[in-house]
């Protein structure tokens, strides 16, 4: 527990500079595009990001688990992280030369064909993305928490440099610019750290030729593509059918100004998934679920003694916060705030708590969750939103959210907590 809070402290301040660069990114853009092209740079930036963490996101973090599960053995790491590297490879390019082919289609569906060029544009986002997240992800199965934090706050300041430098000088176009250049510009310290100080520890070790399967790669991937795919679908459903049922550039743009605010808790606490994932892991590995437990009860009382104080203060002044960070121009935003208080919450328990499912390699509990949550926002948004606008969505996903916290935190306890014999504690570790 002692490593975990101090990698916890890191990660939490690491997280804290890049949220902080993150609103200062959406406060200067939502001032310089106005809130109609801020509305479609935060349409166009979340397409091309789920479908990088859909495709991209599933063979690294796969990796950082199997990376996890042979710590110290730098032959076995070394080849782990080659054979996810090729399968990388051929994913990322593929999915590229797709998306930037498939630009007209998605602005079609979205019933505005001006975003072609900015899907094309936003197309070589998906290589540099996946370039930084794989190193991110290769540090993480390592435990190397220090580096995380270095390569995240690194991270928030290429963010705000290029973005709001491009955006200044482009406008929209610009603010795309700087989302290639950014990650990449991670991308380039993760190599000078990997370089010049991670391989004199490897260098240690005897060079030997070891090979990795691609199977035992993918045998994790394809599960967590899985989760993925709806957990990215659920979490940008709501910006997608406004614009796709409202064809509002400013009602997309008021909802995700909300929706940013009431995430700030949410954004912090994400990082307690770093931690987790390979430590769960590796726990699970080694038959540990004593300290499973003990990790488990922690992290749940100090999650709801934290959020639960940041929801009550998100909901008593949400004018103040969304004047502060968008200015008055995205006043309208406010009363959406309140109505999102269980999201502010249950988002982020469940987000910690499906790190801890995956870690242990259960999967297909967070993914269930996540699948019912979807089709029941699908469901409600299409009926209520077409009425009661985006208040119904703001409500939708309030609901939404708390159903998939609780039902993580009931699955947690009956998966972990209530198994008492040798035999049975051996099998929630199968």
């Amino acid at each position: 527990m002692p490593k975990i809070k101090t990698a916890f402290v890191l990660l939490v301040f690491a997280e804290f500079v890049y949220n902080i660069s993150g609103y200062v990114i959406n406060m200067g853009l939502g001032r310089m595009l106005g809130v109609a092209d801020y509305g479609r740079y935060s349409l166009v930036i979340g397409v091309t990001t789920m479908m990088i963490i859909l495709v991209g996101r599933g063979v690294p973090t796969a990796m950082a688990k199997r990376i996890s599960e042979h710590l110290n053995d730098w032959q076995m790491i070394d080849a782990i992280k080659h054979t996810a590297a090729r399968i990388q490879i051929l994913i990322i390019t593929l999915l590229t030369v797709i998306f930037y082919f498939s630009a007209p289609l998605l602005a079609y569906g979205f019933g505005d064909t001006t975003l072609t060029p900015l899907f094309r544009l936003s197309a070589f986002i998906i290589p540099a993305f996946a370039l930084s997240s794989f190193h991110v992800l290769y540090f993480n199965g390592l435990k190397r928490f220090t580096v995380l934090t270095v390569l995240k706050m690194s991270r928030g300041a290429f963010r705000m440099l290029w973005i709001l430098g491009c955006a200044t000088l482009f406008a929209l176009h610009g603010a795309l610019y700087g989302a290639i250049l950014a990650p990449l510009s991670v991308f380039c310290v993760a190599l000078i750290i990997e370089s010049f100080f991670l391989k004199k520890t490897a260098s240690a070790q005897p060079a030997q030729k070891t090979t990795y399967p691609w199977k035992k790669i993918l045998s994790f991937a394809g599960g967590f593509m899985l989760f993925l795919l709806f957990s990215e679908v659920y979490t940008r459903l709501d910006v997608y059918v406004i614009k796709i049922i409202t064809h509002s550039d400013y009602d997309t743009g008021l909802y995700n100004a909300a929706y940013t605010i009431a995430l700030m808790p949410y954004y912090v606490m994400y990082a307690l998934t770093f931690i987790l994932f390979p430590t769960i892991s590796d726990l699970t590995k080694n038959n540990k679920i004593t300290q499973i437990k003990t990790v488990l009860k922690k992290i749940i009382l100090f999650l709801f003694a934290t959020l639960i104080p940041a929801a009550i203060v998100l909901a008593f002044f949400p004018t103040v916060l969304t004047t502060l960070f968008f200015g008055p121009q995205f006043f309208a935003a406010a009363p959406l705030i309140p109505l999102m208080a269980g999201a502010t919450v249950f988002a982020t328990v469940f987000a910690v708590l499906a790190s801890v499912f995956n870690g242990a390699g259960k999967t297909h509990i967070p993914t269930i969750i996540t699948c019912i949550a979807l089709v029941g926002a699908v469901i409600a948004n299409a009926t209520f939103l077409p009425v009661y606008g985006i208040r119904a969505t703001a409500i939708i996903f309030s609901s939404t959210a708390t159903f998939m916290g609780l039902a993580a935190l009931a699955m947690a306890y009956k998966t972990f907590f209530t198994h008492t014999n040798k035999s049975d504690k051996e099998k929630v570790l199968k």
